[in-house]
């Protein structure tokens, strides 16, 4: 690799690092300060509600990519954010902070939808693994990195110095983002946006790997993406574990994600992408229902080391799939288009988590979402008919055009 793709690819690395982590770490404080400011869980729900509205929208941010170009999108939407954080220190009601975040979020969706779009541009093809592992093991390490950080520091500081903070991230990742390079500029779709947008839903219909992916994905989200909020009680209630316990719960997750992305490579050589979807899915599913079983916080630790490792191998080999059988001049349109199908799905499993969680024991949630889950992605991999004969088929093409 020339020394210049090596520095474009620095560059790209640092500018979605530090757009990851400024998200982590302005969301984490900022539901602590609009917690301290109503004392209303309810605001905290509104306010989290306020961050997923604008992703139902994301084919037409995707759209907009499309036709005036990523990096600029990027650099744009960078700004953008930093300028309206710097506007939220103003704000000292509560309907100005949500109105403020609304808009901030808008410009967050377009960033999360640029970055990925991006990194398919960025990277070679034969090298889509690598790049999927580390940009995985940014976002984790983020996720790690922000809560526990701000954690750390709102304890030390008022709340204005730490939106100084994240605007400043920000402006950092704008000036990293003017300045990647992509070389296959001339490929950007010029269409209307709404013609963009429609473009990709029509992608995720006709292209079978594409649509089967998102279909996996979907149902992850909606049978899975109640487990944060029910983690908390497992923990807490089910094996009577403090508040420090259940962070290091949630760091020991975290972790597990950062080495599952970083050995993916090393697993991709040794197994075929069949193999590693299958067997990684079906152990992380089944890691659930080994929760309902578990009494043991030690044992939770190590189960939710092992099942997350397992599930960021399995989705580096699937978002490097994606990335090789998506065309480039509708990426940002394809891309946000599943993000859009996602977002009703997660809304509706957290919602539905916290009703049934008043009803049902956590135990009895957690296998049974496990269960669910686990059968919902064999009946989609032996669904008869086009979409179910999609893994097969267009994974044994993909390995075959990388191993050329």
């Amino acid at each position: 690799m020339s020394d210049k793709k090596l520095n474009n690819l620095v560059i790209f690395f640092t500018a979605y690092l530090l757009s990851a982590f400024g998200y982590e770490f302005i969301f984490f404080i900022m539901t602590v300060h609009v917690y301290d400011l109503s004392k209303s869980a309810l605001n905290v729900s509104i306010f989290t509600a306020l961050t997923f509205i604008p992703k139902l929208f994301s084919s037409v941010m995707g759209g907009t990519a499309d036709k005036f170009g990523r990096t600029r999108c990027f650099a744009f939407s960078s700004v953008a954010v930093s300028a309206l954080v710097l506007i939220m220190t103003a704000m000292e009601s509560i309907n100005g902070i949500y109105i403020t975040w609304f808009f901030i979020s808008i410009f967050l969706t377009f960033i999360i939808n640029v970055r990925s779009s991006l990194m398919a541009e960025i990277v070679s093809k034969e090298r889509y693994v690598a790049g999927n592992a580390v940009v995985l093991s940014l976002l984790n390490g983020a996720k790690l990195l922000g809560p526990l950080l701000g954690g750390f520091i709102v304890t030390y500081y008022t709340i204005r110095p730490l939106m100084y903070f994240i605007c400043s991230v920000y402006l950092l990742a704008a000036f990293s983002a003017s300045n990647i390079r992509v070389a296959r500029e001339a490929a950007v779709n010029r269409g209307g946006l709404i013609d963009n947008a429609r473009n990709g839903f029509r992608f995720m219909v006709q292209n079978r790997t594409f649509g089967f992916l998102t279909s996996v994905a979907f149902f992850w989200r909606l049978f899975l993406g109640l487990q944060l909020s029910l983690f908390v009680i497992y923990i807490k209630t089910h094996l009577e574990g403090t508040s420090s316990q259940y962070g290091v719960f949630l760091a020991v997750m975290g972790i597990g994600s950062i080495i599952g992305s970083l050995t993916a490579p090393y697993a991709a050589k040794r197994f075929g992408i069949i193999q590693r979807v299958t067997v990684g899915l079906s152990l992380h599913y089944a890691s659930f229902i080994a929760f309902g079983f578990c009494n043991s916080y030690y044992w939770a630790l190590a189960i939710i080391f092992i099942s997350y490792m397992l599930f960021y191998m399995t989705v580096v080999g699937m978002h490097s799939i994606r990335d090789r059988v998506t065309r480039t001049e509708i990426r940002g349109s394809a891309y946000g288009a599943v993000t859009a199908v996602l977002t009703p799905a997660a809304i509706i499993s957290m919602l539905a988590g916290g009703y049934l969680t008043n009803r049902f024991d956590v135990t009895i949630l957690l296998a049974g979402a496990g269960i669910i889950a686990l059968v919902s992605y064999y009946i989609l991999l032996l669904l008869p008919g086009k979409r179910g004969k999609a893994l097969l088929e267009t994974y044994r093409e993909s390995e075959a055009a990388a191993a050329v």
